[in-house]
């Protein structure tokens, strides 16, 4: 149904203030609001909680902020929900809007834009996105999430305390998953440019799986993730502090004041591990700090990392860097500590660093059938990791060279987590039954609705 005409917004009616309005008298519960073309005003953040299955489409609408809004816009406790097309506009001052998405049954978000950059002010304003599968059965799936803007390279630690010498608090983080997420929640291909951190996934207990997409500059690290049931797939991270545009605010370049990586892998406390990391195309042109382009912190536990290239220009930067049992703020989980590498190959012109620098408290870290091709490569080159068949330089041969293309993800089905009721009858809202196809065509299909909200569709 249009929204304008069931809201009953005006020209320069805010729509937070009438979806709180229709939220209230439970106008909101059982349906899909479409958003026609245009610009929609926000004026402040919002909450709702529709009862039941809820969803904003929106092709080509966009919800622009008012100018230096700093708000949360709250989607919260849905069965299920679709959320698809729309742009937020933060460009008017230091506007920045962090969204909600939560659900105990599934979320479809497709085709999601975030314009504008968002200026550290020494706030607490959330990431970007923050989907919160609530339970181990709920899931949530955001393809095709596009926020390039970025922030100043800052910090989004040290708000309401003096940060260190240099440090602004408050950097705004692209997409985070907390400690709220229980189930799983799928990124495909999503496209982050400048955040601080692009996807912040390792302070959670559910899983997180990221599947194909495209990071880059973001400040601190692209990928930060953890756990058995979380892996990275396919996805492409570019670290290039010559490419940090003059139109991100704030004094600093990335990797001025704080150190950058493609990939890390911690787990905040909560004794998860087994991360896998498959596919990755991991280019470092230039960076200021970098204290590795994929580190396994000390909290990281076991891990598994295959058909990955890493190609490093970085002098005194390690590509891959394994760090011992509980070193760092958090204590390692039990059982294996191995880190397990097969099929990567490191590149570049690197100097002065090992490629790969392990640690001897885990004597069962493994590199095999890989190739590296720096300068003067050698076994040297390879410190405090056991190798199998690894070549160097001119001596790669044919089984340590990579078959497969690197940036594109294996066939990942749709929710590949064994605790999650996958989508029926596929993406879209599961026994709702509403399809949103590409571009502004969509289809309701309404065979498995209830009769009373097939009435509240129909109108």
């Amino acid at each position: 149904m249009s929204a304008i005409e069931y809201l009953g917004i005006g020209p320069n009616d805010p729509i937070d203030e009438a979806l709180e309005r229709a939220d209230a008298a439970g106008d909101l519960d059982g349906v899909l609001l479409d958003f026609p073309p245009g610009t929609y005003r926000l004026s402040d953040g919002f909450s709702i909680s529709p009862d039941g299955d809820f969803g904003i489409v929106g092709p080509r609408a966009t919800f622009r902020l008012d100018p230096d809004l700093r708000c949360e816009v709250k989607i919260h406790d849905l069965s299920r929900g679709l959320f698809e097309g729309f742009t937020f506009d933060q460009r008017a001052g230091r506007a920045a809007v962090s969204v909600l998405l939560s659900t105990d049954g599934h979320i479809d978000a497709r085709d999601l834009t975030y314009r504008g950059t968002a200026a550290a002010v020494d706030d607490d304003q959330g990431a970007l996105l923050r989907p919160v599968a609530e339970n181990r059965t709920a899931s949530i799936r955001i393809d095709d999430l596009h926020a390039r803007g970025g922030t100043n390279a800052g910090s989004h630690a040290w708000v309401g305390s003096d940060p260190p010498p240099n440090h602004v608090a408050g950097g705004i983080v692209g997409a985070f998953v907390g400690r709220a997420n229980e189930g799983v929640v799928q990124f495909v291909d999503p496209v982050l440019h400048g955040w601080e951190n692009g996807l912040y996934a390792t302070r959670t207990r559910g899983a997180v799986q990221v599947i194909g997409g495209r990071f880059v500059n973001n400040n601190n690290t692209a990928v930060r993730i953890s756990g058995a049931e979380s892996f990275c797939d396919g996805a492409t991270i570019v670290l290039d502090a010559q490419r940090w545009p003059d139109s991100h605010p704030g004094a600093f370049t990335i990797g001025e004041i704080q150190g950058v990586s493609a990939v890390r892998l911690e787990t905040g406390g909560l004794d998860k591990s087994g991360t896998q990391l498959r596919n990755l195309d991991v280019r470092a042109y230039a960076m200021q700090k970098c204290p590795g382009l994929v580190v396994y912190r000390g909290s990281a536990g076991a891990g598994r990392m295959r058909r990955c290239r890493l190609t490093n220009h970085l002098d005194g930067t390690p590509a891959i860097v394994i760090d011992p049992p509980g070193a760092g703020p958090y204590s390692a989980p039990p059982g294996s500590q191995a880190v397990r590498m097969d099929h990567i190959e490191i590149r570049g012109s690197m100097t002065s660093a090992p490629a790969v620098r392990g640690s001897t408290e885990r004597p069962n870290s493994l590199l095999a059938d890989s190739c590296i091709r720096i300068p003067d490569a050698g076994p040297a080159d390879v410190r405090a990791v056991r190798t199998r068949n690894v070549g160097y330089g001119a001596d790669c041969t044919a089984s340590q060279r990579i078959d497969s293309q690197f940036g594109v993800p294996s066939d990942v089905p749709a929710i590949r987590n064994t605790t999650v009721q996958p989508p029926s009858p596929g993406p879209g809202l599961p026994g709702l039954g509403v399809l949103v196809g590409l571009g502004a065509i969509t289809a309701y299909v309404m065979a498995t609705l209830p009769p009373i909200l097939r009435e509240k569709f129909r109108s």
